[in-house]
């Protein structure tokens, strides 16, 4: 069951197979988390989310990659441009676990540009500042 500071998103026309669920960890950290395919129908879901916690103060950004089974240029757009809008101090980490997932990124020479990690607490200690080995 989720807590009261996981908000979360599934409706639109991929209900079944789409779900972006925000997680508020603290007054600066959240984790959004991504189930299923991240694509030019979902890939404003979150950014939306993104830009909500981004505006609202959140400063230590996970996004949670883990669920998504499918993403296209236009989701590693919504990461790019969510990442040149970062404040100064404020990190993103990115969690990734699918190998077609991370194939994307390293097609796009991005691998490198973004912090990518295979477990949320690493992407976790990324984001608030602690040092983590990247994954």
């Amino acid at each position: 069951m989720p807590s009261p500071a996981d908000v979360g998103d599934r409706s639109g026309r991929h209900a079944a197979d789409f779900a972006v669920i925000e997680q508020r960890l603290d007054e600066h950290t959240t984790v959004v988390s991504v189930e299923g395919e991240l694509d030019l129908s979902s890939a404003p879901q979150l950014k939306w989310r993104l830009v909500d916690a981004l505006e609202q103060g959140r400063n230590a950004i996970v996004v949670d990659l883990a669920g998504v089974t499918f993403m296209d240029s236009t989701a590693l757009g919504v990461l790019v441009g969510v990442r040149r809008g970062l404040d100064r101090g404020a990190r993103l980490g990115i969690v990734c676990t699918d190998a077609n997932v991370l194939n994307v990124f390293r097609m796009s020479g991005l691998d490198a540009a973004f912090a990518i990690f295979r477990t949320r607490d690493g992407a976790l200690a990324y984001a608030r500042g602690e040092e983590a080995p990247r994954s």
